[in-house]
């Protein structure tokens, strides 16, 4: 769990520099990682099986997460477009 915390941080803070660019997810993998420490799945003796858990971790946490972001981050545009409009009428109004 502390694995997936981590990543989902390093991808909040990474996807709100590359998401105007293309291939967000491969940035996002390749932040993850670099900002997470995997090597506890060596310390519990998964050695030989080491890549495929860290990739199926980033993986998870990026195709859950970055959806999950564009959602977070859609609804915060479209509140703060309503809430433009919503002033615009009001100075109308008053016309």
């Amino acid at each position: 769990m502390e694995t997936a915390g981590t990543a989902v941080t390093v991808l909040e803070n990474v996807t709100s520099m590359v998401a105007h660019l293309e291939s967000v997810e491969l940035y996002v993998t390749d932040a993850i990682k670099k900002g997470v420490n995997f090597d506890w799945i060596r310390s519990a003796g998964w050695s030989l099986h080491y890549q495929g858990i860290e990739d199926r971790i980033v993986s998870g946490v990026t195709r859950i997460s970055v959806p999950w972001w564009c959602k977070q981050k859609n609804e915060s545009m479209n509140k703060a477009s309503r809430q433009v409009l919503k002033r615009k009428f009001q100075i109308l109004s008053h016309l």
